[in-house]
């Protein structure tokens, strides 16, 4: 009987660090691809050369490690 509730306690441990490596990836990508496209779209239209879509990827990637880094924050504040 404790082992069944210590099993399911990993269990759900397990999940909920799968849940969050998995929200931290999606959250870094979505981040880095929506300022990639956008600058890139920017880049187009203003004919920079592709200075504007270094700059959005370069924001995309800072924005994507802020975002990480506040949704790991949340979690170990749990």
């Amino acid at each position: 009987m404790i082992f069944k509730k210590n099993k399911k306690l990993i269990n759900n441990e397990l999940l909920t660090y799968i849940s969050l490596i998995t929200q931290v990836g999606l959250t870094f990508i979505i981040s880095l691809l929506i300022f990639f496209f956008l600058f890139l779209y920017l880049d187009k239209k203003l004919q920079t050369n592709g200075i504007l879509t270094g700059i959005g990827t370069l924001l995309g990637v800072f924005s994507g490690f802020y975002a990480s880094y506040k949704l790991i924050k949340r979690f170990i504040g749990k």
